[in-house]
């Protein structure tokens, strides 16, 4: 399976700047970085001769500031993904469930590790509903689940409640529940993250890649009592999150601007475009709590990829999904950008499926304070 954001490859193949194209395959934060994290950065070059604080000590001490958590209960990684691949070696599940549609690395970090895996696929007709009584019949004889929360690429929540119901399910069935959270920075009421530290059989993966805008640096972690910490510890490779990366994710953390500009920019952007692409001819819409919205092609006269092929040729580039068990060639996934951009796909979109109320879309007080 192949990731979003590979604009390299599409620029090599159009002959163009890759900075020229709207790159809508990749969820992550159109304004780019922090200020306040970007100048902090430059002002560390300095440090870049040394090698890092193995242990990440002011990392950890500002993850715990900001989300209230116990610096014990912290692990610091060279991104969430580093994290997926580090638990399934160190835990050794024999059966894994993974709930999907889901991020391709869960299947390949368990492969490697010669887990057993099934899949729990939520049924996109039922806007992929997640039945607990379903669940914890499919939960018997694993070892492990997974779970993404908002789930990629649908981008569909379920509630703190709900997951906290789903953890006591896996904690009365044996098994580890690990919940990906690298989008819950966009959406509200979804984190487990405070209740992890308490839980002797969760895991929560966070990723400051999407909201921070830092996919370059890479750095994510995981949040998850002190001795499943501890145990993923000690098979981390030194060294794993370099002196920069640290600095930057502390500073931005401490971005209040930043960081509710972003939020509001989100719930915004995310209610336009979901809005303009649901006026849209022939196109169902999921509703989304991510930073990106997944949608349906459907009549059968062009697919996803034939529509990804169309737009590359405008410069903008979107995530067909027909790799995704339980999709199909139909879906797509776009990210939100920045409001300049998101027209000029609707304006493409609109020539395609003869949509002719894009333009007349009101906004919302806060879409429209951005503006």
């Amino acid at each position: 399976m192949t990731h979003g954001g590979n604009i390299w490859e599409a620029a090599k193949r159009l002959g163009i700047d890759p900075l020229r194209i709207a790159d809508f395959s990749a969820s992550i934060n159109p304004f780019g970085p922090s200020r306040k994290a970007l100048k902090a950065l430059r002002s560390s070059l300095s440090l870049i001769p040394p090698y890092p604080d193995p242990d990440a000590q002011e990392l950890k001490r500002s993850l715990s500031a900001h989300h209230s958590i116990p610096e014990s209960s912290i692990l610091p990684a060279n991104g969430s993904t580093e994290l997926i691949h580090l638990i399934p070696g160190v835990l050794r599940p024999k059966k894994a469930l993974i709930v999907g549609p889901a991020f391709s690395e869960y299947g390949r970090a368990l492969k490697l590790s010669g887990t057993k895996i099934s899949g729990f696929v939520l049924d996109w007709r039922d806007a992929f509903r997640l039945d607990e009584k379903r669940l914890a019949r499919r939960v018997e004889g694993s070892d492990m689940v997974f779970i993404g929360n908002p789930s990629n690429p649908a981008g569909t929540a379920l509630s703190r409640e709900d997951v906290l119901s789903i953890a006591a399910i896996c904690r009365k069935k044996g098994a580890i529940l690990v919940v990906d959270e690298a989008f819950a920075d966009f959406a509200e009421d979804v984190s487990i993250i405070k209740d992890a530290p308490s839980r002797t059989n969760v895991i929560v993966l966070r990723s400051m890649t999407k909201f921070y805008s830092m996919a370059g640096l890479r750095l994510g972690f995981a949040v998850a009592s002190v001795p499943v910490i501890e145990k993923m510890r000690k098979h981390l490779p030194p060294w794993s999150v370099n002196t920069l990366a640290s600095v930057f994710a502390r500073e931005s953390l401490t971005d209040a601007r930043y960081i509710e500009r972003t939020s509001k920019w989100a719930v915004a952007e995310r209610e336009f475009l979901s809005l303009s692409l649901g006026r849209l001819r022939g196109l169902r819409v999921f509703p989304s709590s991510a930073n990106f919205i997944m949608a349906l092609i459907e009549g059968g006269a062009l697919d996803a990829v034939g529509l990804k092929k169309r737009l590359i040729k405008k410069g903008l580039l979107i995530r067909d999904l027909e790799d995704f068990p339980g999709l199909g060639k139909a879906f797509f996934r776009l990210s939100l950008k920045k409001r300049v951009d998101n027209a000029a796909l609707l304006r493409e979109l609109s020539a395609i499926f003869g949509e002719k109320a894009a333009k007349a879309v009101a906004p919302s007080k806060a879409a429209k304070r951005l503006l």
